[in-house]
């Protein structure tokens, strides 16, 4: 049912999203994973707009930029250090510079506004770049990296400033274990496609069982996890405000990348992480923002 969910809203959402923007029909390309909280288990995935699509499978072997997904591991990081950070502590929202690699690096906020002292919550249900930036290089991009492979990112990440605001290159099964791990309260179970395997008269020989390790500090997955909450009540993600069940408790962060190429959402709610990633094959600007693509094909999802 799961599945038969996400091949039906995928294509629909997409012509939509094509329609309404006059996009070329068939220009946008997706990929979508859901799995289980408790049982780390893949429930669905797609790899493409279209079911049965045989070719390039771009839940799994589809690399892009995760834009401001890779946000709520910084918080966490920050929320691991509580006599440091809380929910609650001032960061500065305001300009950056420093040099990289001999060139200058200088970020902005989306709206290119700065908002000066904000809550550490705020930051990230707002998503302000300027906050993140200042909040990770005082975390350290060590332990930002390490907090990042102890979620279930596998790929080397650089550790360079622009990763603070998603210069990490993951699939979207990676993200999906990421935000597993967050969902379940810190403990990472790797996700599993494959139950066991049985012959011909229903006898098992081999079995892959449920494995959860502790990987983050489970209160700063709680309150990553409430700040998450605010992205979807009073953020980036309010769209969904509309589209789902007003008692529906939903947790997740919208995505989006340099020159609008790539549009992210992950969130959970229940026993339901989904991540969804709209883009172009050819890498070409969509022009969507998390929040106008990929959020509404989860929206439809959930």
């Amino acid at each position: 049912l799961v599945q038969e969910t996400v091949e039906r809203s995928l294509p629909k959402r997409l012509a939509a999203i094509e329609k309404s923007r006059r996009m070329g029909a068939g220009s946008l390309e997706t990929a979508a994973v859901v799995t289980s909280v408790a049982q780390g288990e893949v429930l669905a995935l797609a790899g493409a707009r279209e079911a049965g699509y045989a070719g390039f499978n771009r839940a799994l072997d589809s690399t892009r930029s995760i834009g401001s997904l890779v946000k709520p591991a910084i918080y966490l990081a920050a929320l691991s250090e509580p006599k440091r950070f809380s929910l609650t502590t001032s960061i500065q929202d305001a300009p950056y510079s420093m040099r990289v690699g001999g060139e200058l690096w200088s970020p902005k906020n989306y709206d290119h506004r700065v908002y000066g002292s904000v809550p550490l919550y705020r930051a990230l249900a707002s998503s302000l770049n300027l906050a993140t930036v200042h909040l990770g290089m005082a975390v350290g991009l060590d332990k930002v990296s390490e907090t990042l492979y102890r979620l279930g990112a596998q790929r080397r990440v650089q550790k360079v400033p622009a990763m603070l605001l998603g210069a990490v290159a993951l699939s979207p099964l990676e993200v999906a274990q990421m935000y597993q791990t967050i969902a379940a309260g810190g403990y990472r179970a790797p996700l599993r496609a494959i139950r066991e395997v049985v012959d011909q008269d229903g006898r098992p020989l081999n079995r892959y069982p449920l494995d959860v390790k502790a990987a983050v500090d489970p209160r700063a997955a709680y309150l990553t996890t409430w700040a998450m909450r605010r992205v979807v009540t009073e953020g980036t993600a309010k769209w969904l405000g509309g589209r789902l069940p007003k008692d529906m408790s939903i947790a997740g962060k919208t995505g989006t990348t340099n020159g609008l190429r790539d549009s992210w959402f992950a969130g959970f709610s229940g026993d339901k992480v989904a991540v969804v990633w709209v883009g172009r094959d050819d890498n070409r600007p969509t022009k969507l923002t998390g929040s106008t693509g990929a959020l509404r094909i989860w929206g439809d999802i959930m």
